[in-house]
């Protein structure tokens, strides 16, 4: 099959002068994700004609030697030419300050009112992103305010805008708490609460798979769903991030966010168009639908385990779990008794991301050996969608065989597949909300994981040890097949 070509989602030119604002510039986010992406969409010309970027961070530098900074911090810069470096440096801007100090922000406030003078356009469009710690979003949001900076414009019509990373809080009280932040000094539109996996290839094609396709829909249901399985696999461990991690645990750092978002867009009912907010009422429906756990369930329901050596890394004992699975039910029509099944694990033998949806199997099936048809959203590392089918083995007699069809986006497509935060940060820019969160989806998924972690079984279920780069302890296997399946990886 000859490769399509991708087409990238060009949006800036007509955009308005437009300013970001990084808190944090010098931080492991920055470096990793943030500068390289925004460098990628610069070189191929997917910013704002008129841009301007002011990154902000402790250190004592200009904006050639903060650039240096982060090519030499970052994991994934390996090399810049001259030529995207100098194209760079015409956007940006370095500020020395410490956004915890009131009058830092004076120096910050002048930056951005010098951007709102231009000839043709006064007024940039002020866009706001919170790479820094939660504990500090209420410092930096009410200086902001006070410093003029979230001020509309009366000569051009001015979009303000704040993104913020997660964790957002740490249980459905302190989400509430952080909403309300927010929601004081920005309204819904301008709040852009950010998980990248939603930004990744395979994820958004979720929904088209679903919606495009007649041949899928219609069996979309307890009737021809037998399973669901979620799993998201590290083979990584947790001591780049010990402090932070082991304060939040598996069940808090990826059930709460990534995987729930994942099964929000499977299990959704079709929006009535593509807008956000009917995006975003289909899958809070899913969310707010989930089962709770009572103390029975949970015992029942729920297996944890941690890998050896981990207590080492975080400097003493701990009962933190690094890895979960757990079975849950969507109380709504179409899913009524069909099983969810939702794992995650560090030091795991692989990485891997995915969502499998198994079918029933044949009510009655004329041949010997008739498997359930599974179809497979491999989200990493390889993003691609594989469906099984049942296929009759070549020679005498009629033997099946379980083949696999496969669509993968590097053989179906040729150049770069745009990275998860350069497709949200265009969608930052152009004000499109589709693929961040909402507070309310926020807060159902934290009334459902506060069901796990803050119910009084919780810390009374045993915590199995595995050992580092196999796949998690074999209680979790023998859990699984009590219900007579088994973990689903390709």
């Amino acid at each position: 099959m000859p490769k399509s070509k991708t087409h990238p989602h060009i949006i800036s030119q007509n955009l308005p002068p437009t300013i970001l604002t990084i808190f944090g510039a010098t931080g492991d986010l920055s470096a990793d994700y943030l500068i390289p992406a925004l460098l990628h969409m610069d070189e191929h010309k997917l910013l704002p004609q008129t841009f301007k970027l002011v990154c902000v961070g402790r250190r004592d530098l200009t904006a050639k030697s903060y650039l240096d900074f982060i090519v030499k911090k970052s994991g994934v810069i390996k090399k810049i030419s001259s030529i995207a470096k100098a194209n760079f440096l015409k956007h940006l801007i370095y500020y020395r300050g410490d956004f915890e100090q009131d009058g830092d922000f004076t120096g910050l406030a002048k930056i951005l009112a010098d951007h709102d003078h231009g000839a043709k356009h006064q007024c940039y469009n002020r866009l706001f992103y919170f790479a820094t710690s939660p504990r500090q979003f209420a410092f930096i949001t009410k200086i902001l305010k006070s410093a003029g900076l979230l001020t509309v414009c009366a000569t051009h019509e001015r979009k303000i805008g704040v993104l913020v990373e997660k964790p957002f809080g740490f249980n459905l009280k302190s989400a509430q708490s952080l909403n309300h932040l927010l929601l004081k000094y920005f309204t819904e539109e301008q709040i852009y609460r950010i998980d990248h996996y939603v930004g990744k290839e395979t994820v958004q094609n979720l929904m088209v798979v679903r919606f495009a396709n007649s041949l899928f829909e219609p069996l979309w249901n307890n009737r021809f769903i037998d399973h669901i399985e979620i799993s998201v696999l590290e083979n990584d461990s947790a001591a780049g991030r010990i402090e932070f991690y082991d304060s939040t645990g598996a069940i808090k750092d990826f059930l709460q966010n990534h995987i729930l978002q994942m099964l929000a867009l499977i299990a959704m009912e079709e929006p009535y168009n593509l807008t956000a907010e009917f995006i975003r009422n289909e899958k809070l429906k899913v969310l707010q639908a989930l089962e709770p756990f009572t103390a029975e369930k949970l015992k029942s329901r729920l297996i944890k385990g941690q890998y050896q050596g981990y207590t080492k890394e975080a400097g003493g004992e701990s009962d933190t779990e690094t890895f979960f699975a757990l079975k849950t039910y969507i109380n709504l029509p179409r899913w009524s008794g069909v099983p969810i099944y939702l794992r995650n694990g560090k030091q795991m033998s692989k990485k891997l991301t995915q969502i499998s949806v198994h079918f029933r199997e044949p009510v009655r099936c004329l041949f010997e050996g008739c498997d359930a048809n599974v179809l497979t959203f491999q989200i990493q590392p390889d993003e691609s969608v594989h469906l099984q089918i049942n296929n009759k083995i070549p020679g005498f007699g009629i033997k099946l065989h379980q083949g696999d069809f496969k669509f993968g986006y590097d053989l179906a497509f040729k150049g770069e597949i745009p990275g998860a935060y350069e497709r949200l940060l265009l969608d930052f820019l152009e004000g499109d909300q589709r693929l961040f969160i909402r507070s309310d989806e926020i807060e159902a998924s934290w009334k459902f994981v506060d069901s796990i972690t803050e119910n009084p079984e919780f810390n009374k279920l045993p915590i199995y040890k595995y050992k580092p780069k196999t796949n998690g302890p074999k209680e979790a296997d023998e859990w699984i097949k009590k219900g007579a399946k088994e973990w689903w990886t390709r």
